[in-house]
């Protein structure tokens, strides 16, 4: 019911902020010339789009309409991007039904890995989302050149090299703004001073939320306090060359996380990048772009600090993910032909460790090295071109072939608490230890594009990407007993890399005042990396519906995805988009864990005035059926099947003089129940955690521009 009343709402909705505009339209011809009015065009929120399969937003230019938690809980308003909600911060992205390392996150060309084994911090969580000048949404397989592996996609933040004048300039912004579910409170700044020969950018941000409310009202434990702050300086000596220093810090304290069995009192990520671009013009080597990086994550949970616990054992586990890395990026001029080359590397280093105690002062005993000191370098080599065949075709190829290394530091040292190690684990679920690993992996992509007329282009393309297993799927060493009912979660030291084929084809199709587009895809994956229960399977050692092991299988993932956007008028516009998503194990003839349903979002805007914008959305889901529930007989990930939904937003934003915005709105505004299909694990038992969304939820926004 909920669902059709949202649907109902939007089109009312609709209908009413329609007839305004559309009555505009109509003959006027009796009235004065000097009554005509011309209203200004209208420039909303969207994601700019080139190829189908590619999206990019500019929040310095538009901000979000609506408030968001963090980069995950923004990455949804991306279409074809959903995400897994564990508590109000950390929303994990999921595109294609692929997340975590089966997407490249990237600020600038550095990544960023998290540092917390139950993932309450995945890469997205750390980007400051409105200090970025732009935010570009790769889906599927669509460059070599976007790094190691990435089968599932890319999402790639950047700042653009400012434009300056002789003469010294300042400009910027600053936004503060409040959401009454959850009492957030919100403020950013960005400043940006400089020549055309030198220039300082400064990014500020802070949030607070507190617990918010569902539909029902039921109070979810997902408060948090975030700061971050970001500082670059750079010279351009020349018109032709850029460099910068980058400097970043992010800090995420005392995070709520419902159903988890721990929350996260502290999160702290610095990073610190350089980059240096140069354009030659002429000669073999055209352009070059350098970049090199350094991340640092600390990271901390526990049971007891932010939560009341009243029996042992008191546990708590810091642990710490650094990263460093970089690239050199050239164009050549080979016969006339532009090639692009890459030469990539980046190096994780993981480390976790459980401790445990009799109460909350003096838990000092160490129970389990979760990431036993994991070291995963990736060394890459790419090239891409793009070959023009005719005045309408376009044929694009790459190849990059990567080299992986991997080495255990303490895979040997033995737990306080139990006396086991980390091979003890590895020995007893899988008869294997650690060893150090190499892997070569290539991969390779082709996409031939062809104009069919002025409006309307074809593509299709055929790839080949190779992902290898991250530092969990290698090497977790969840310690939770042996036993027959035991509910370890140990990772796989010999797991096969996941090897994804895929076929893809589209169009993108518009007129003056329209634009529709659509892709289809097919990727089958051999040894794709099976998050399942300890069955018994073959090279499973152990049979306990309650442990979590890795295994490689083959899988199918398909999907359709729709976007369109309508100028109905010169103020008034209408956008959708729609993506469904089909997974399967191969092996085994039965539903991937962890699929999104269908779903989508419906949008209209309408300029009113010049100073006057008015809004609604509805964000939907239809039912997910094809889930995987039964440990003993499957993987057991999916909570259960998911009901439809439909949610509405609504807003406005007024502009009472050039540089100052003031916005409100209503999100969910029928305050329905409803929770995303994908689902969350508890590391301190085999449960999975769905999580409701919030529920109605009135906020304001005040925006200055300088």
């Amino acid at each position: 019911m909920q669902t059709k009343l949202a649907f109902a709402a939007c089109l009312l909705s609709t209908t009413a902020l329609a007839a305004p505009a559309l009555a505009q339209q109509q003959d006027t011809s009796s009235a004065p010339a000097a009554a005509d009015v011309t209203l200004p065009a209208i420039s909303v929120y969207a994601p700019r789009m080139s190829l189908p399969a590619e999206s990019e937003t500019r929040p310095q230019e538009t901000p979000a309409p609506t408030p968001h938690s963090d980069g995950g809980d923004f990455l949804r308003s991306v279409p074809g991007v959903t995400a897994g909600r564990f508590g109000g911060h950390g929303l994990e992205p999921v595109i294609r039904g692929q997340s975590q390392n089966q997407l490249n996150i990237t600020a600038n060309g550095a990544t960023t890995y998290g540092a917390c084994p139950n993932r309450m911090d995945p890469p997205s969580s750390y980007a400051a989302i409105e200090s970025y000048d732009r935010i570009k949404v790769v889906r599927g397989y669509q460059s070599v050149l976007n790094g190691p592996g990435a089968p599932g996609g890319a999402v790639i933040l950047s700042h653009d090299k400012p434009e300056l004048g002789e003469t010294l300039t300042a400009r910027g912004s600053a936004a503060a703004g409040y959401d009454g579910n959850g009492v957030t409170r919100s403020a950013d700044a960005y400043v940006l001073t400089g020549t055309q020969d030198a220039y300082a950018r400064l990014t500020l941000g802070l949030k607070d939320a507190e617990n918010y409310e569902d539909g029902d009202g039921n109070s979810v434990r997902s408060s948090f306090s975030e700061r971050q702050a970001g500082f670059t300086l750079g010279v351009t000596p020349g018109n032709n060359t850029h460099i910068r220093l980058s400097y970043a810090y992010h800090d995420v304290e005392d995070a709520l996380f419902p159903g988890a069995g721990m929350d996260s009192p502290t999160a702290e990520t610095r990073s610190y990048s350089a980059g240096l671009e140069h354009e030659f013009g002429t000669g073999i080597v055209r352009r070059i772009d350098v970049t090199a990086y350094a991340t640092q994550v600390d990271h901390v949970m526990d049971n007891f600090s932010l939560r009341t616990r009243l029996a042992a054992p008191f546990a708590r586990v810091p642990s710490e993910s650094d990263t460093i890395g970089g690239s050199v990026k050239a164009d050549l001029d080979i016969g006339g032909q532009i090639v692009q080359t890459a030469i990539d590397y980046r190096r994780n280093n993981r480390e976790a460790i459980r401790s445990v105690g009799p109460n909350a002062g003096a838990v000092t005993r160490t129970q389990a090295f979760l990431w036993p000191d994991i070291t995963i370098a990736e060394l890459g080599f790419a090239a891409e071109t793009s070959l023009t065949l005719g005045e309408r075709t376009m044929l694009t190829t790459g190849a990059r072939i990567d080299r992986v290394t991997v080495d255990y530091g303490r895979p040997n040292e033995r737990a306080q608490m139990t006396g086991r190690t980390a091979n003890d684990l590895y020995r007893a679920f899988y008869g294997v230890t650690a060893s150090d690993q190499t892997e070569t992996n290539v991969s390779a992509l082709a996409r031939l594009e062809y104009d069919l007329t002025d409006d309307t282009a074809l593509f299709g393309s055929i790839s080949r990407s190779v992902r290898t297993a991250d530092a969990t799927e290698r090497g977790l060493a969840n310690d939770q007993g042996l036993g027959a009912n035991n509910s370890s979660w140990v990772g796989n030291p010999e797991i096969d890399p996941e090897k994804h084929h895929q076929v893809e084809a589209g169009m993108l199709t518009g007129g003056m005042d329209w634009q529709v587009s659509a892709t289809a895809y097919a990727n089958l994956v051999d040894d794709y990396i099976l998050r399942d229960a300890a069955r018994g399977q073959d090279g499973i050692l152990i049979t306990s519906a309650n442990a979590d092991i890795y295994r490689n299988i083959d899988a199918l993932l398909a999907g359709l995805e729709l976007a369109g956007e309508w100028a109905m008028s010169d103020s008034l516009s209408l956008r959708a988009d729609a993506a469904y998503t089909y997974g399967e194990d191969r092996d085994a003839d039965r539903a991937l864990p962890q699929i999104p349903p269908l779903q989508g979002a419906l949008h209209l805007d309408w300029q009113t005035t010049e100073w006057l914008e008015l809004g609604a959305s509805t964000r939907f889901a239809a039912r997910q059926t094809r889930v995987d529930t039964n440990a003993t007989t499957a993987t057991g990930r999916d909570v259960g099947k998911t009901g439809g939904y439909a949610a509405l937003d609504m807003r406005a934003a007024v502009t009472p003089v050039d540089g100052v915005e003031l916005s409100a709105g209503v999100t969910n505004l029928l305050d329905a129940t409803y929770a995303n299909h994908l689902n969350r694990s508890n590391i301190s038992d085999p449960t999975e955690v769905r999580v409701n969304e919030p529920g109605r939820s009135v906020f304001v926004r005040g925006r200055i521009t300088f």
